[in-house]
């Protein structure tokens, strides 16, 4: 807790957010601890936690409330979308694959993309095979200062050895930088159907900071880090009391938007089809 100019008190929380063409809103949470917590049952019964919770990592608590998630997702193709924390997780990658979830998850630039000669480091391959006519300037999705956009580079993965789908799925590398050659790409792994276009991609990312936004509203109208409990439950009730009342609001300028259109709409304008883990914290 070194931002805060000492060591503090605080809860972190994991966070998954649905987000459409409508807007976005809170759907999960779940409370992280860190091992010098679980390790100690006597201080864990004094919070109220029960003995049968321990250490899990943010992955693992994303991959939990993905597990919810699952029975209600509509039909059509639902991406996920998450950050270096989850997506360097190579067995968070791997739960995506076995249920079936197109993805695109940043990782680190020392990435290992294929286990062979060339794929081994993924800033080094974008450097060596991405040509500057190869980067497209795309829009990434919707924010509340218009359309992000962005310089991308995408190139389809040849990996015979892990086919999914019989070949109806495949594997990308997607790298994103700022409309500025100079600028530092970052690197997402992809996968998904095979017959999606670049178009769909590049937005794959762009719905991950989405959960930023529904998080933004979340703590600027509902009071979602406005709390003061020291105890496990305290904290579930309030977190998921302040996400239902997000979400309520979500659905009512979701509602707006479609009677009546963009203009009438942003009633949260100073905060202004995908699923994305993220993580906040707040010190109390």
């Amino acid at each position: 807790m070194q931002a805060l100019g000492g060591v503090f008190p605080c809860q972190i929380g994991v966070m998954a957010a649905w987000a459409t063409g409508a807007g976005q809103a809170l759907i999960d949470r779940e409370l992280y601890m860190p091992r010098e917590w679980t390790g100690d049952r006597t201080r864990c019964r004094a919070a109220h936690i029960p003995d049968e919770v321990g250490f899990q990592t943010k992955p693992r608590l994303a991959e939990k409330m993905i597990k919810r998630a699952l029975p209600d997702l509509p039909a059509g193709r639902i991406w996920v979308a998450a950050d270096e924390v989850y997506g360097r997780d190579s067995a968070f990658r791997a739960f995506l694959e076995a249920h079936r979830l197109p993805y695109a998850v940043a990782v680190q630039a020392n990435q290992t993309i294929l286990a062979r000669p060339g794929w081994r480091h993924a800033s080094r391959l974008v450097e060596r095979c991405a040509r500057e006519e190869d980067w497209l300037t795309l829009p990434a999705g919707p924010s509340q200062l218009g359309s992000r956009m962005w310089q991308w580079w995408v190139r389809r993965i040849p990996d015979p050895d892990t086919e999914i789908g019989n070949g109806e799925w495949a594997r990308w590398l997607i790298a994103r930088r700022r409309p500025d050659p100079a600028g530092r790409a970052r690197l997402l792994p992809g996968l998904g159907p095979a017959d999606t276009p670049v178009e769909e991609l590049v937005t794959v990312p762009g719905a991950r900071w989405r959960v930023e936004e529904a998080i933004k509203l979340a703590k600027s109208a509902c009071g979602l880090a406005d709390y003061e409990v020291r105890s496990f439950h305290g904290w579930y009730r309030h977190i998921t009391l302040t996400q239902l009342a997000a979400a309520f609001l979500a659905v009512q300028d979701a509602t707006t938007l479609r009677a009546h259109g963009p203009a009438r709409s942003q009633r949260f304008a100073q905060d202004p089809a995908a699923a994305a883990p993220a993580h906040t914290g707040g010190s109390r």
